[in-house]
């Protein structure tokens, strides 16, 4: 006797969930961005700039919450854990989120666009964070990813390689920083946004690497 079929049986499914979720992301990133334009004097210089939080958020939840739900079984959970947290801990150190000391400081919360913030600080004497909310939720979902393939015995190598390549976004402002002593503040601008756009690229690239890895291994894609 066939089960009765419930109206939430298709949000159920990993691509039902995955959909929901990417609509879901939208939906609140951009209400949140809109609210937060209509009710600040913020100076905006590129739209692109608001469309790299929704763009790495939106596509690492929905990619995250599509691979959860599709991967059964996964004998190697410690070591999946373990090689998804290192993993997500060094994205975090190569991009600053999580540095050495400068001195120490107090904690100090910076308001900013939604994604970008707010934007927390804090130096305790022996380590410095410096969270940017959208550079977060993206780590935490590619470790978290890794960490699904890994415990389930799955090719995620060349993925979790190719991850580490979206941390060209710390390297942007590095090297801003170093052309705006000699070309000021447009070729600051430019390059820092330049860096923004491989960024998002990479992790675009690494998400669809990782579904590609799920895909091809489940009998007819799911």
């Amino acid at each position: 006797m066939s089960q009765p079929t419930s109206i939430w049986s298709p949000l159920r499914s990993p691509r039902g969930a995955a959909v929901s979720t990417a609509v879901v992301a939208v939906v609140v990133l951009l209400t949140a961005i809109g609210a937060y334009l209509t009710t600040t004097n913020a100076a905006i210089t590129t739209g692109r700039s608001l469309a790299y939080p929704v763009v790495w958020i939106t596509v690492s939840l929905t990619a995250a919450v599509w691979i959860g739900r599709t991967v059964d079984g996964r004998p190697r959970r410690w070591r999946g854990l373990a090689v998804g947290g290192g993993y997500t801990l060094g994205l975090a150190w190569l991009t600053g989120l999580v540095g050495t000391t400068t001195g120490g400081f107090p904690l100090r919360v910076h308001a900013a666009p939604p994604g970008w913030g707010p934007i927390i600080l804090a130096d305790n004497g022996v380590f410095q964070l410096a969270i940017v909310p959208f550079k977060l939720v993206t780590y935490l979902a590619l470790g978290y990813a890794i960490s699904v393939l890994v415990a389930a015995h799955r090719g995620s190598v060349r993925a979790a390689v190719l991850g580490v390549a979206s941390c060209v976004s710390c390297t942007g402002p590095l090297v801003a920083a170093a052309v705006g002593v000699v070309g000021g503040t447009q070729a600051t601008t430019a390059v820092a946004t330049a860096g923004y756009d491989i960024a998002t690229a990479a992790v675009v690239a690494t998400f669809g690497l990782l579904v590609a890895v799920v895909y091809r291994q489940q009998p007819g894609g799911r």
